[in-house]
């Protein structure tokens, strides 16, 4: 294949490049290799850590969703086993969701109204 202008500059430039870009690099050292003095590579994935950290950040929020999804807002708290917060901010979060929902209706109504 054609060298590019580039390539052709660079080797005008600089010479010949010492290890061709195409071989593979040299393979890792295993655990008797590396010595006593080195740490281990780190591993790559879903370790538990990672998934206990997912946890606390999204299992609050699930349980709120649950809460939001169940909760009867309409009737009173009539000795319910489910915290006044929890319960409150679950009516909150539908009452905000509804208006939402609701929100291009009632600006298509102000608009027609206006005209």
């Amino acid at each position: 294949m054609k060298r590019s202008k580039l390539e052709t500059y660079y080797r005008d430039q600089f010479g010949a490049p010492e290890m061709p870009e195409d071989e593979p690099d040299e393979p890792a050292p295993t655990r008797s290799q590396r010595g006593r003095g080195e740490p281990p590579p780190r591993r790559r994935g879903f370790g538990v850590f990672r998934l206990f950290k997912l946890t606390l950040m999204l299992g609050p929020m699930a349980i709120l969703l649950g809460a939001t999804l169940l909760m009867d807002c309409q009737s009173a708290p009539q000795g319910s086993w489910i915290p006044g917060v929890v319960r409150s901010t679950a009516c909150a979060r539908r009452d905000l969701g509804s208006r939402v929902l609701s929100l291009e209706g009632n600006l298509r109504m102000v608009a027609n109204s206006i005209r």
